[in-house]
């Protein structure tokens, strides 16, 4: 189990210095401006980012108090459903296809730089507290309901590899959107 523990908070830790790097090496108007009407900014992909784990992080916390309350404990190394395995590898960079975001997850501002790069750390540490704390619950059985889609269920564990996933995907979308403006 410790490297299950370790691969995922390598991840969290990952796009955080990926996030912090883009945010040191763009200029504060590339950084808030879309490349075309189309795409978000590298602004607007940190937002989603933030709004993304501003969303699981009740339901992942939800889920796991619940264990905790009916006396739950876990029991080796978790591993992916086969849910979690689809969505992790349809969410890895490169984008094999777009697809349309639900309107709780739309950035509705675009925040500076700092201010961005600052919520988003905030949430990557309360995301990273929280996967610490679930080693010993059995993370691999526990179910949620995706707060992207209410028809997907996959276990905690998914979900945080999933989240992961979902940060590479934008932050690398961020890092192209930047790289067509310069």
């Amino acid at each position: 189990m410790t490297d299950t523990i370790a691969l995922v908070e390598e991840e969290l830790n990952a796009a955080t210095d990926r996030a912090r790097a883009l945010v040191d090496t763009t200029a504060a108007r590339l950084f808030t401006v879309r490349p075309s009407l189309t795409q978000w900014s590298a602004a607007e992909c940190l937002s989603h980012l933030s709004i993304s784990t501003e969303l699981f992080l009740p339901v992942l916390r939800k889920a796991t108090d619940d264990a905790r309350s009916r006396g739950m404990t876990g029991n080796g190394a978790p591993s992916m459903d086969l849910l979690g395995r689809i969505l992790k590898w349809f969410l890895e960079p490169p984008v094999r296809s777009r697809m349309k975001t639900t309107a709780a997850f739309v950035p509705r501002s675009v925040r500076a730089k700092a201010e961005a790069l600052a919520e988003f750390s905030m949430l990557q540490s309360q995301l990273i507290d929280l996967w610490r704390s679930v080693h010993d619950l059995p993370i691999g059985k526990l179910k949620i309901i995706s707060p992207f889609d209410s028809r997907l269920k996959y276990n905690v564990y998914s979900a945080f590899r999933i989240v992961a996933a979902h940060q590479r995907r934008h932050l690398w979308q961020a890092e192209q959107a930047v790289a067509a403006l310069r």
